[in-house]
């Protein structure tokens, strides 16, 4: 039994739009997941982006009072140098 050109482009066409239909309901389905996904962990984020940002900040501050130390420090020896020298 054969079926006629007509039917079967009817009968594609109709098997083309539900695979297009389909897809289409799965893309969205799959967006409309992926923008829940990033409300739920964009606060979690923004926690993290805000803790970073506190650490770097108090990791310069420490680095600062080091560096200023270190530069007393510096001076310190040199001037133990200086000494050492005049009296050596």
């Amino acid at each position: 039994m054969s079926i006629g050109w007509p039917v079967a482009l009817i009968v594609t066409a109709i098997i083309v739009g539900i695979v297009a239909f389909l897809s289409t309901v799965v893309a969205s389905r799959t967006e409309v997941e992926k923008e829940e996904a990033k409300g739920k962990y964009g606060d979690q984020y923004r926690t993290l982006a805000a803790d970073y940002e506190t650490l770097a900040k108090e990791q310069r501050d420490i680095q600062a009072a080091m560096q200023s130390d270190l530069a007393e420090l510096r001076k310190k020896v040199d001037s133990i140098e200086n000494m050492m020298r005049e009296v050596g």
